[in-house]
């Protein structure tokens, strides 16, 4: 904990270091006025008090101490201002300023952009995933075509989720036989046809039911478990890293087309890789204090080579089905992919 505090606290020091431009930042043609306040609303639907938010906080504090007080972000945590699976259609209709995606909220609606939520990529990293989504992003229009209608100001992925149970997973047929919360898209579907008994429900339902036995297991990220208590009831875990969920910061694209240039280049600082990589290094900072803290009391569980090779041939064999379904006359969804798994190979 020492440790992602240290972080959080150098944070500021480390996004006034980082270099403008990058994403979709634009050349800054705002014609608003200068002397003008400019009060804007961002909208997340985790805590504010968490590593994440005081990173996000940290970011609104220098933007507005860099424009001299003229551009005022107020964070809104915990779904207040806007629900998780409306926080798109709020900043799109301008019912908030700005906003933190998941896209996993919203099943179908980003599909390439989900490429990295396929289980066949072996994500070892948030830092390493986000520059993945980062570099697709920017080398596929197709990509970044689905977030046309908003200004993208950062991507980023989380912690790498892997399977929690309460009962012991130790062969891949143990895990068939229980029900298991997952989340919407590739990880349910690959679960589901594994022979598991699939459950959807939000994270903060998993505790009751898993203490239940409802469920014997779920699938999240590290810093999950610990924000909801579930490394307390938690005895197991697997050791076969699944996928990662993308996240965008977004803001209205008129709010931002409003803004004088020089306001807009402040906003754009934070629209880097090296940005989207600090935020990143937060969580999986965080993360790794959580994988430490649910190991107190948990079970890393190895699967056999063969085990893993089943894993992996369900996986293949739906990824074979996306690139079906996403394909078209003028895009090739093999390319996307193929690009996806080379640059999580290549970063490392």
């Amino acid at each position: 904990m020492k440790r992602v505090l240290a972080l959080i606290v150098s944070l500021a020091a480390l996004l006034g270091l980082v270099a403008c431009g990058g994403g979709d930042s634009g050349s800054g043609s705002g014609s608003g006025d200068t002397d003008k306040v400019y009060n804007l609303t961002f909208s997340m639907h985790t805590p504010a008090d968490t590593p994440v938010g005081r990173y996000f906080q940290t970011m609104f504090d220098e933007i507005e101490e860099k424009t001299d007080g003229h551009v005022k972000i107020t964070l809104h945590g915990s779904g207040t201002l806007a629900a998780a699976a409306d926080v798109v259609d709020m900043v799109a209709d301008g019912g908030c300023d700005m906003g933190w995606v998941f896209t996993s909220f919203y099943y179908g609606k980003f599909p390439l952009t989900d490429v990295l939520t396929l289980m066949g990529n072996n994500p070892q990293s948030c830092v390493q995933g986000t520059e993945v989504l980062y570099t697709l992003y920017n080398e596929f229009d197709e990509v970044a075509a689905e977030w046309s209608n908003f200004k993208v100001l950062q991507l980023h992925c989380n912690p790498v989720n892997y399977i929690y149970t309460s009962e012991e997973p130790a062969t891949l047929a143990d895990v068939a036989k229980m029900s298991v919360r997952a989340p919407s898209g590739a990880c349910a579907d690959v679960m589901g046809n594994l022979g598991l008994n699939v459950i959807s429900m939000p994270p903060n339902d998993i505790y009751d039911n898993l203490s239940k036995g409802n469920i014997q297991g779920y699938i999240i990220e590290n810093t999950a478990v610990t924000d909801y208590s579930l490394n307390e009831i938690t005895k197991y875990v697997v050791n076969v890293p699944l996928n990662q969920g993308p996240f965008a910061v977004i803001m209205n694209q008129k709010t931002y087309d409003s803004l004088p240039a020089e306001y807009q280049a402040v906003i754009d600082e934070y629209t880097t890789l090296d940005a989207c990589k600090a935020i990143a290094q937060v969580w999986e900072d965080q993360a790794a204090e959580s994988g430490e803290k649910l190991l107190e009391n948990a079970v890393l569980v190895d699967w056999s080579a063969e085990d893993v090779a089943a894993f992996n041939a369900a996986s293949d064999t739906y990824d074979e089905t996306w690139v079906a379904e996403h394909s078209t006359d003028s895009f090739d969804a093999q390319k996307l992919l193929d690009r996806c798994h080379e640059l999580y190979a290549e970063i490392g």
